[in-house]
């Protein structure tokens, strides 16, 4: 059971600028679901662009932290199993989803524990 710290933070990264645009674009925006639309669009923009000119050579010379070349565990498989639990417990019972940004936030923080608990597996061809 052991928690890789720099692989959680590798994953969660781009959630942090992604809630910040969304933010940026709802005080222009005041439609959530627009302002979430348009905050994506312009995120998924930028983050082709740092990922084909940073990310792509940094994951070459460091395939370690890849979250591509990480393998479920058994800790993974429960946070996964747990997580799929809360997330149907809180849509029935419809608490907290009137926020973008607070989805958002919680599906980051989601994938980042789940790989934080995969291990490395090598490199895939």
């Amino acid at each position: 059971m052991k928690f890789n710290l720099k692989i959680a933070l590798v994953c969660f990264l781009p959630y942090v600028p992604l809630i910040v645009l969304y933010f940026l674009v709802h005080l222009y925006i005041s439609n959530k679901v627009i302002a979430l639309l348009v905050g994506v669009g312009i995120f998924s923009i930028l983050y082709n662009l740092v990922h084909y000119q940073y990310a792509k050579p940094f994951f070459k010379r460091h395939p370690e932290l890849d979250p591509h070349n990480l393998e479920l565990t058994t800790m993974a498989n429960i946070v996964v199993g747990l997580g799929f639990v809360a997330l149907v417990g809180l849509t029935l019972t419809g608490m907290y989803w009137d926020n973008p940004a607070v989805i958002l936030l919680s599906f980051g923080l989601y994938y980042s524990v789940v790989n934080g608990f995969k291990s490395y597996r090598g490199t895939t061809k």
